[in-house]
């Protein structure tokens, strides 16, 4: 009992939750993308607006606050064990993107497409911003599954291939992250004055389908990896 309460106990504890947890957020994530989304593609009306309106939100639901108990956990195994390598700095950093499209986007989005869903099969006119919110939706959920695929590797090779922290290679794997998020949050974020300065993001292609979001996943982890593995 007394090896539960150091601090390698606790860390092991919190480390089976995030597993627990994070196989839940992306498992449901997969799910959302690799197979709810290419049913839809081929479904009737009907069989689609029941799916939205009763399997949707308890995938929803789990989904979300497997995605807030990956977060505390992760936080707090780092609390324990510290940082060190720059790998786990680039998993966090994709990780906490990809909880915050959760929360911000992806589900503000998804209640409003519910919503017109069951109004619509009440009699009613579906919501005008339906359209739009399922599209705004829809990218950002795409681009954590193409944020998915170098997160679960840094986030393994923080324990088993670690590189060493340097802030230059960090900055650049951030820049190319934070790059590729502003393209996937775009929809949701254009009426924000300043950013309308700058160039137009919301692009789905080319990991429109699911043979183009493995192929861009696994690139995009190539790229990421060379950059922390020769910017020394």
């Amino acid at each position: 009992m007394e090896l539960v309460t150091t601090a390698a106990g606790y860390e092991m504890l919190l480390r089976w939750g995030h597993l627990l947890a994070g196989i839940t957020w992306i498992g449901l994530l997969y799910y959302f993308n690799l197979v709810q989304g290419e049913y839809f593609k081929d479904a009737e009306a009907s069989a689609k607006s029941d799916v939205i309106q009763k399997l949707v939100p308890r995938a929803l639901c789990w989904f979300r606050w497997g995605a807030v108990v990956t977060l505390l956990t992760g936080i707090g195994m780092l609390g324990i064990r510290g940082g060190g390598s720059v790998d786990i700095y680039v998993g966090a950093l994709l990780g906490i993107i990809m909880f915050t499209n959760v929360w911000l986007i992806i589900y503000p989005n998804q209640k409003i497409v519910i919503a017109s869903a069951t109004q619509m099969a009440n009699g009613g006119e579906a919501l005008p911003e339906a359209a739009g919110a399922l599209a705004a939706a829809g990218l950002a959920s795409r681009t954590n599954a193409l944020f998915s695929v170098p997160m679960l590797y840094f986030m393994g090779a923080s324990s088993h291939f670690p590189h060493s922290f340097n802030v230059f290679s960090f900055l650049i794997a951030a820049l190319i992250i934070m790059a590729l998020e502003y393209n996937g949050a775009y929809p949701a974020l254009k009426n924000i004055s300043f950013l309308q300065k700058l160039p137009a993001g919301g692009k789905m292609a080319p990991y429109a389908s699911i043979k183009g979001v493995i192929h861009c996943g696994l690139g995009l982890t190539i790229v990421l990896f060379l950059i922390v593995h020769f910017i020394k």
